[in-house]
């Protein structure tokens, strides 16, 4: 064991995490990953460089890649009324003159609050499904809440609210306009390209259920740690019928807002890529001035105890998890997971955290102590 080995088991142990899986950039490639503690507890399997981990939110910047491709190919714009997309009327009643943007979406100024949950739990759990967008969106819906707006008009910055539902509103958008169900087509635009082959949003696409990690809750009560999600034991569910299913009805099937699940090798090659400016090796994702609008902050201000000061389309930008260092990408947090995905823009290196469990205790800043620990002894480890 090597000294960076032995200080990431130290941190390991230090905040309990169950597993964890680590990647570090340079100049645009990967030249560092480790895979360390275990996958599953109970079935004693590790965690391996082929453990694929539910990611959470980071899969929001995957959802806006898609998009922005679609603004590429002129089947939409950033400013555009999502509603002319989706085929309804899609307004805040306390501001109805004010239309709601792709844009607005992707930097969480829409009004969207995240009144969300049972509306994506029961659409999940249709087989086949049936429940549309339209029912949470539309006043007369059945999942349609008076909590679903805030208070501000849509675009105002001052009235930044975090949104899981408007990814699920760009996942759907996707669809009608590429008339492709939302995973099949980050598969065939997205993960086929950059050979992401450990990488889906639909569970039904892995064949091997042990690559994939269970995710641990801890309960500080008792000091244990109990399965959030993800433990299948092995066994595959059973499939969704998607026959009767009409692509542009209701990206919720597919989790957009927090379900991709990826290896770390895999989200090293999402992340080249945009590090690169929309390209890894010879294949291109997205034009340079499309990554780079992207990436450029939209909004800026003070949200979520500083968490969020500064964010571009689906894309945060952070000065708080390396101290000194601009970076751009996105964090994760459900079911015990914390993941990051952050890159520095003009130095072009950056680094992956995945973790499946662990004490989350808050550090110095407005991340947990073990992410800003993880992440700055790989800074000064590894980027020498």
């Amino acid at each position: 064991m090597n000294a960076l080995d032995e200080r990431i088991r130290q941190l390991m142990d230090k905040h309990r995490i169950v597993g964890l899986a680590a990647s570090v950039i340079q100049d645009g490639k990967q030249i560092w990953n480790g895979g360390y503690g275990w996958a599953n507890i109970a079935r004693r399997i590790p965690v391996t460089e082929h453990t694929v981990f539910r990611i959470a939110s980071i899969s929001k910047t995957v959802v806006a890649t898609a998009v922005m491709q679609l603004v590429e190919k002129g089947l939409c714009h950033i400013d555009q009324d999502v509603g002319e997309i989706l085929g309804f009327r899609v307004r805040n009643p306390k501001h109805p003159d004010f239309s709601v943007t792709l844009s607005q979406i992707m930097t969480h100024t829409s009004g969207l609050q995240d009144e969300y949950v049972r509306f994506v739990v029961d659409s999940r759990n249709e087989n086949p499904p049936k429940i549309r967008l339209a029912d949470i969106l539309l006043p007369d819906g059945p999942y349609y809440s008076d909590r679903l707006w805030g208070e501000g008009p849509p675009g105002d910055p001052s009235h930044f609210e975090y949104s899981n539902l408007g990814s699920i509103i760009l996942a759907t958008i996707v669809e009608k306009l590429s008339e492709e169900r939302f995973d099949v087509y980050c598969k065939r635009h997205l993960f086929e390209p950059l050979r992401m082959n450990e990488t889906s949003f639909n569970i039904g696409d892995f064949t091997n259920m042990d690559d994939i990690a269970a995710l641990y809750e801890y309960a500080e009560a008792d000091g244990q740690f109990t399965v959030g999600t993800d433990d299948f034991g092995g066994r595959k569910p059973d499939p969704i019928d998607y026959s009767s299913y009409v692509p542009g009805t209701n990206g919720a099937l597919f989790s957009p807002q927090g379900g991709l699940r990826t290896s770390v090798n895999d989200l090293t090659r999402f992340m080249e890529a945009h590090a690169n400016g929309g390209a890894l090796n010879r294949t291109r994702i997205l034009q340079t001035e499309t990554a780079d609008l992207m990436h450029t902050p939209h909004w800026a201000g003070h949200r979520t105890e500083g968490f969020f000061r500064n964010s571009g389309l689906q894309f945060q930008i952070t000065d708080d998890l390396i101290p000194g260092q601009r970076l751009i990408g996105h964090a994760g947090d459900a079911y015990g997971l914390l993941s990051d995905m952050y890159f520095h823009k003009q130095e072009r290196w950056g680094l992956i955290l995945v973790m499946n469990g662990l004490i989350q205790r808050k550090g110095q800043g407005v991340y947990f102590e073990a992410e800003e620990e993880l992440a700055q002894l790989l800074h000064v480890s590894v980027l020498k």
